[in-house]
């Protein structure tokens, strides 16, 4: 029975950290959004990662070589994107929508990446007070700001890791 129990407690304390990662986030401060560093396990190599970096780029863009900034096989890929309605801003009660453009560049080693966000957007740095705290009026639009750099971030990722892969039932 000891033996069972212990294979179970195994079985749950591995499940939660290794078969199920939880994609990364970028957090928005009042001095931008700081790099997000991913590790992968040892079968991720730098070409393997920039592999499927290129790969989501190709998918996700009608013209990829377009958005395409800077490509170093292996170990840099810069790439800008565009977003809709990115964040909004609430004047008297009415919500003002806000297109946004900006980059990510994925810095490539063997079993980890770094990806850093980068905009020429700059307007959230008056979301928050001298202290660092965010002002109550920019609530929203902070959480629409780091949804829609969070939402590309994500999918990302989910493509690196093979998450997006649909598991059919060919049985």
């Amino acid at each position: 029975m000891k033996k069972i129990s212990f294979i179970l407690f195994v079985i749950v304390f591995f499940s939660g950290s290794v078969f199920s990662r939880k994609a990364p986030e970028f957090k928005l401060t009042k001095d931008g959004i700081e790099p997000v560093v991913i590790e992968f396990d040892t079968s991720y190599s730098a070409n393997l990662i920039y592999t499927r970096v290129k790969e989501w780029i190709a998918l996700n863009n009608k013209y990829p070589s377009s958005v395409t900034r800077i490509d170093k096989e292996d170990s840099l890929i810069k790439f800008s994107c565009y977003s809709k309605e990115a964040f909004k801003i609430k004047v008297n009660n009415i919500d003002y929508w806000h297109d946004m453009q900006y980059t990510f560049m994925v810095e490539i080693k063997d079993f980890k990446c770094r990806i850093t966000f980068a905009s020429g957007e700059d307007r959230y740095k008056f979301w928050y007070n001298d202290d660092g705290s965010l002002k109550e009026r920019f609530k929203e639009s902070e959480a629409a700001f780091e949804n829609t750099v969070n939402e590309t971030l994500t999918s990302l990722y989910n493509h690196i890791t093979g998450a997006d892969v649909e598991q059919k039932d060919d049985w």
